[in-house]
Order: structure tokens, then sequence, then C-alpha cells
């Protein structure tokens, strides 16, 4: 019988008594340890990204719905591939201030992504309880600017 390859015609295989199971069993862990480091390092670096402020705010809507404060905004990230816009309350405000404020964030790309280098919209609705203190307007955040508005 010809084998075209030589070296180890049929690995499994060819391992005969016990020394050669060790083998087969060794090769074996080698090559899940490098898949599970591999798997590894891609969710990290996946996991790196965490949410920034987007470049710009364009509008703000403030409603008093109920015992909830919906917020409404736009705005621009300065290149393509953010993704998970979102508002977040920037901790308790101070009891003599009547403005609650708020970051516009978004989880921007990695940087080793090729995107598109021009301002992209985004948009993003939240819904927070409504403060204890006399707030009458939210100022969202943004990297370049900030826009207020009144609670309606």
């Amino acid at each position: 019988m010809t084998y075209l390859i030589q070296f180890a015609p049929h690995f499994p295989h060819s391992c005969l008594g016990g020394a050669g199971q060790q083998t087969v069993r060794s090769v074996r862990h080698f090559l899940v340890a490098i898949a599970v480091l591999g798997l590894a390092a891609a969710t990290a670096t996946a996991a790196l990204t965490t949410p920034k402020l987007i470049y710009k705010v364009d509008t703000v809507t403030v409603k008093a719905s109920g015992s909830d404060l919906v917020v409404t905004a736009t705005g621009a990230v300065n290149s393509g591939g953010w993704s998970l816009p979102h508002l977040r309350v920037r901790g308790a405000h101070a009891a003599e201030s009547d403005t609650a404020i708020v970051d516009f964030l978004a989880t921007p790309p990695p940087p080793n992504v090729v995107v598109i280098q021009a301002l992209v919209p985004v948009s993003a609705m939240a819904r927070f309880p409504l403060p204890r203190y006399g707030t009458v307007q939210v100022q969202v955040v943004a990297e370049t600017n900030s826009v207020t508005a009144p609670v309606r």
C-alpha cells in the first residue's frame, strides 16, 4: 500500500501502543489550549472598548411622564462604527441645582477596524425616575458641546 503522505498516513490510527496514544492526547491538549487562548484574545480586545461621550449633541427634549423623566436626544459621532448610543445620568445632582446632567454615550469601534470618517447621526431615548428635588431642566453633555432643555 502506497501513501501520498508518508510522514503520517493516518495520524490518529498510526500511533500504536500506549506511547502513541499519549502523543495523540498531548497534541489534542495543545490544540485545545491554542483555541482557548485565541478565543480569549479575541474577546479581550472586544471588551476593552468602553462607552465614550459622542462628538456633539444637536437636540434634546424632556418630558415628565408620571413618575418618570423621558429624555430624547439626537447628535453625531465623528466616524462610523459606533454602537449602542445611550443616555446616563451623571450621579446625584446637588440639592440647590435645578439642572439634571445627563451624559450622551456610545461605544466606539475597535481601533483596528476601518470605518467611514464622517459625522454620523445617532439618537437615544431614556426613562429616568424623577429627581427628588425641583429639577426644571436637563443638560445633555457630549464631547464638544452640551444642550439644555426645560422639563415639559
